[in-house]
């Protein structure tokens, strides 16, 4: 069985405000469910949308960015198409990364509650789409 683990480096450059860009494929393998995933170079993100109310508590970079990079491409139309995932699988792939990436737990939650629970009420008002995917 292999090991869960970012499987390439993170190489991201600052392009303005908050935004960054990927300069070359993120690729994840999650042992929980058996495969890979790709977070391709070209893409902008934020890191991670941390609500302000956490930002007292927890940074935004860190080692938690490749999760925080990987999570915001899967949040994306784009990145559930390419990966086939829906936002609770994103999510999940999201709290597996940061414990690969041994962000300390309490850290972790706070960053996982404040992520996911963005998600789940954006989720509420789409009409016609599901968080879990069914």
């Amino acid at each position: 069985m292999t090991t869960a683990g970012f499987k390439t480096d993170i190489d991201i450059r600052h392009i303005r405000g908050k935004n960054f860009l990927l300069l070359a494929d993120l690729v994840f393998y999650s042992a929980e469910r058996e495969r890979y995933y790709t977070a391709p170079a070209g893409i902008t993100t934020d890191f991670a949308s941390i609500p302000w109310w956490a930002q007292s508590f927890v940074q935004v970079l860190g080692n938690n960015i490749r999760s925080a990079v990987l999570h915001d491409f899967h949040c994306t139309d784009e990145g559930k198409e390419a990966n086939q995932v829906s936002q609770k699988l994103t999510d999940d792939i999201f709290r597996e990364g940061l414990a690969v990436d041994e962000v300390r737990r309490s850290k972790a939650r706070v960053m996982f509650t404040g992520v996911t629970g963005f998600q789940r009420i954006k989720y509420f008002f789409k009409r016609g789409q599901s968080y879990d995917g069914k």
